[in-house]
């Protein structure tokens, strides 16, 4: 029969700790209290730090907040979607290569961008249509936008929040059906290698 070993998690024991000082805290406050000194010492002491309670209570923050995840991106496209079929996703299943996915909306969906980006790019084209490309310098990739239903409403330069607009979705340029074909390219180029975007994006929490 195998046998486990019980592994105590960082944040368990942090915890574990806390309750412990507050436990000799409040012990060694109470027999002070008894013998009349600790009350009056501490009326005189302006710079108290509080109760024991209040000490566990902030280092269970602070052990708990120096492991708080970030927040996940959100999806560019500020609607539920259909990511459409085969042919609709990253690879060859069209015939020739296709590097980004398509995602299905309504036309006029704003589309938006899943994190703190720099705007690098912005276009019109006969391919693309109104397209637009992001850099994400947290996690180095490039985020491209194509078949915008106009013109980006932002430009090269500009600096955006989680959830801020980068245009409105469509079909113009090379396009069947409104949607955003979306990328993601290693490094700090809209024509840099592009992965899978898939993953990410199923990953990714809907935007707002």
């Amino acid at each position: 029969m195998p046998t486990f070993t019980s592994v105590t998690s960082p944040r368990r024991a942090v915890a574990r700790g806390a309750a412990l000082l507050a436990l000799l805290l409040t012990a060694g406050s109470a027999t002070a209290t008894a013998t009349g000194e600790a009350a009056t010492d501490a009326a005189k002491r302006p710079d108290s730090t509080g109760s024991a309670t209040d000490v566990a209570a902030l280092i269970i923050g602070i052990g708990v907040g120096e492991r708080a995840e970030p927040p996940r991106p959100m999806s560019p496209v500020a609607a539920p979607v259909d990511y459409g079929t085969a042919i609709n996703g990253f690879g060859n299943e069209r015939g020739r290569p296709h590097e980004g996915q398509d995602m299905f909306a309504p036309e006029g969906t704003p589309v938006v961008s899943p994190t703190a980006t720099e705007v690098l790019e912005t276009g019109t084209d006969g391919g693309r249509g109104n397209w637009a490309a992001l850099y994400d310098a947290a996690a180095k990739h490039t985020y491209v936008y194509m078949h915008m239903s106009a013109p980006a409403d932002v430009a090269a330069g500009d600096r955006l929040d989680p959830g801020d607009r980068v245009g409105l979705l469509g079909c113009t340029g090379s396009c069947d059906g409104p949607h955003l074909h979306f990328e993601i390219r290693e490094g700090r180029s809209p024509y840099a290698p592009a992965i899978d975007p898939l993953p990410e994006l199923q990953r990714w929490q809907p935007a707002k």
